[in-house]
């Protein structure tokens, strides 16, 4: 089952988009959320100088299941601390280059992207 998401603002990065560097930026940030694990996904947050945002995700998430995500900008550094979390207590914490990547894919003990 595919699911849709839309992010209205992803943080407040308009601000660090002016020291990125030029050609650094996708066209948009739309990509895949596929969770591969045995547990479901509760949470998805973004970390900006070094505070965690709200949840960005309405619902849960369930093994099998893929989410358009569209965090509904392209501003802001590439490079994005990301923190998904699963019903299990277990979570994966990790940079993910949102500018060079299409799906993200969460498994049980850490998050591919491509």
């Amino acid at each position: 089952m595919k699911h849709k998401l839309v992010f209205a603002a992803f943080l407040a990065l308009s601000a660090v988009a002016a020291s990125a560097p030029e050609g650094a930026q996708a066209t948009e940030w739309l990509f895949n959320l596929e969770n591969r694990s045995t547990a479901n996904v509760t949470t998805f947050r973004t970390q900006e100088n070094g505070t965690w945002s709200g949840n960005w995700l309405d619902e849960i998430i369930v093994p099998g299941e893929t989410f358009e995500m569209d965090f509904g900008t392209n501003e802001g550094d590439c490079t994005v601390r990301t923190r998904i979390e699963f019903t299990d207590g277990t979570y994966v914490d990790t940079d993910i280059d949102y500018c060079n990547m299409t799906t993200i894919t969460v498994r049980n003990n850490d998050v591919i992207w491509k």
